[in-house]
């Protein structure tokens, strides 16, 4: 596939009836071009806590090694790979930061344990929103008689364009909302309610009258809200939620 195709490749993309869908067009699409399995993921928020701590991020994959996230659970929060994209928003092949001996021990870990199953060469490009939201294609060669350097060469301008339009394509199709995502920040719905009226100015006793709740009951929803946000005040989870759009982000502004 070259890039003077990428408008038969939108008409392709644009057929897709899911999610689900579109990742399989995507698949084939890449595979013209040489590729062996790819892998996409949304952040519907910031990627990164205000404390530093890295959110896991949701692959959605083709052709990827069976059971093979059962696995990668405890290296996700450590994928070089996710860390090197909030580094530029150009491709990067995978080569040249296992390389780079930038690399922290876990990170090297994690990269370590994606080659051993046949996903150690990869070509990654990076999509960051004004609003913090972030996408990120990854494409992938496993057959070891690859000609990789080349491989890489003819396509990565082309990857970059091809990211950026499918991305745009998914936007287009209201399929985005469709994209599964890791929630490791599941709050009740009285939870977000109290954490809303606080992020609002409100004190317990009138988010407890404004949501028909004891003040002590309301106390309690903000205690559990912290622990789960990982949050030392609920000043810090209301900041938190608003930052991963558990709660309208605006309140948190007053």
């Amino acid at each position: 596939m070259k890039r003077s195709h990428l408008s038969g490749v939108a008409a392709r993309l644009e057929k897709a009836e899911s999610f689900q869908h579109s990742l399989d067009l995507l698949m084939e699409i890449c595979a013209d071009s040489g590729y062996t399995q790819i892998s996409y993921a949304f952040q519907k928020s910031s990627s990164r806590m205000f404390d530093g701590r890295w959110l896991p991020l949701k692959l959605n994959v083709r052709n990827f090694p069976r059971d093979w996230e059962y696995g990668w659970e405890r290296f996700s929060i450590h994928d070089p790979y996710y860390h090197e994209c909030f580094r530029g928003t150009l491709p990067f092949d995978w080569n040249d930061l296992q390389n780079s001996g930038k690399l922290e021990p876990t990170e090297h870990e994690a990269w370590k344990y994606l080659a051993d199953i046949g996903l150690g060469r990869g070509l990654t490009t990076p999509v960051h929103f004004p609003d913090g939201r972030f996408a990120v294609l990854s494409v992938m060669v496993d057959k070891s008689n690859a000609n990789w350097p080349n491989i890489r060469h003819e396509t990565e301008d082309l990857m970059l364009d091809l990211t950026h339009l499918y991305r745009h394509t998914l936007d287009k199709l209201g399929l985005e909302e469709e994209i599964p995502a890791v929630d490791p920040f599941k709050l009740s719905r009285r939870e977000k309610e109290c954490l809303h009226w606080s992020g609002a100015g409100k004190t317990a006793p009138e988010t407890a009258t404004i949501l028909g709740l004891s003040t002590e009951t309301v106390r309690m929803y903000l205690k559990k809200a912290r622990c789960r946000l990982g949050a030392h005040t609920t000043a810090q989870a209301v900041i938190n939620a608003a930052q991963l759009r558990l709660i309208n982000p605006h309140f948190a502004e007053h």
